[in-house]
């Protein structure tokens, strides 16, 4: 018989082996079916489902929180997953032709406002902390990251005042909709798979996690005209380096706060920022 510390080595790597299988699965069907961005996210609710039922054996509420809740809401909960809804809802009834991945993807946003809003009324100092610190490390590489890339490819011609609106309706759109999308799949599912209370390299994990999630935007990155091989081969490091930067404090903090809320607001306050400057 194999001794305890080959049978959790041999589990472990079986995990990490599985966690790459499946990001890969997702690749490869976003390359086969040639799937926009919206479709391609959209591709990760049946599979998170079948993942968390399946191969996690989980239920879907350890998605948001690390330990039981009760979904309960008080009036002012409800008020505020209504004040949520109130845009994306907005966006699905008045945008012309949308198409239905975008249609889909503002009703996950839709559906997000309910465990956003039962997140906030499980909030406690010590999770305000870890929002804090996931603000000032992981959204300070975002933030920085796209400062950059806007210096160096960014367009004017748009005033402030639009930027900031963009940005507010961008966050209002992205902070539900990371409960359902990318994010929860990500973090909620994955990295709660991968990681393990007695992790003794809890910081692997959370690297190996990252780079998975970099690597994962691979199909829907798209290339310019012109020495295409140098493109891929430099995403190929810098699609890792990057999300590793962002996504090893969203594990952590996923990790500690025991809510996807804290990793899934600072993620929705990146992609803001990022759809402000574009």
């Amino acid at each position: 018989m194999a001794p305890a510390s080959e049978l959790g080595t041999g589990a472990m790597i079986l995990r990490y082996a599985v966690v790459a299988a499946v990001v890969g699965l997702w690749m490869a069907l976003g390359w086969v079916f040639h799937a926009d961005g919206n479709t391609y996210l959209l591709m990760g609710v049946p599979l998170l489902w079948l993942f968390q039922r399946f191969v996690a054996r989980r239920p879907l509420q350890e998605l948001w929180f690390a330990e039981p809740v009760r979904f309960a809401l008080p009036w002012w909960g409800w008020l505020v997953a209504l004040g949520f809804m109130v845009h994306p809802l907005h966006a699905l009834f008045t945008w012309q032709k949308p198409g239905w991945p975008t249609q889909l993807w503002l009703v996950c946003s839709v559906a997000g406002c309910l465990p956003l809003a039962l997140s906030l009324t499980q909030l406690n100092r010590s999770r305000l902390r870890w929002l804090g610190f996931c603000l000032i490390t992981a959204g300070s590489v975002g933030v920085l990251t796209t400062l950059l890339g806007f210096l160096l490819h960014g367009s004017g011609g748009v005033s402030g005042l639009h930027r900031l609106q963009e940005g507010l309706l961008s966050f209002l759109r992205y902070a539900p909709v990371c409960f359902v999308l990318e994010e929860v799949f990500f973090r909620g599912g994955l990295d709660s798979y991968l990681s393990r209370p007695d992790d003794r390299w809890p910081w692997v994990s959370a690297i190996y996690v990252s780079a998975v999630w970099g690597w994962w935007h691979l199909p829907v990155v798209h290339l310019r005209e012109g020495n295409q091989g140098m493109q891929i081969l430099t995403l190929l490091v810098m699609l890792p380096l990057v999300h590793i930067g962002v996504g090893v404090f969203f594990s952590i903090c996923w990790r500690r706060s025991g809510m996807l809320f804290v990793p899934a607001i600072i993620h929705a306050f990146i992609d803001a920022v990022r759809n402000a400057l574009q």
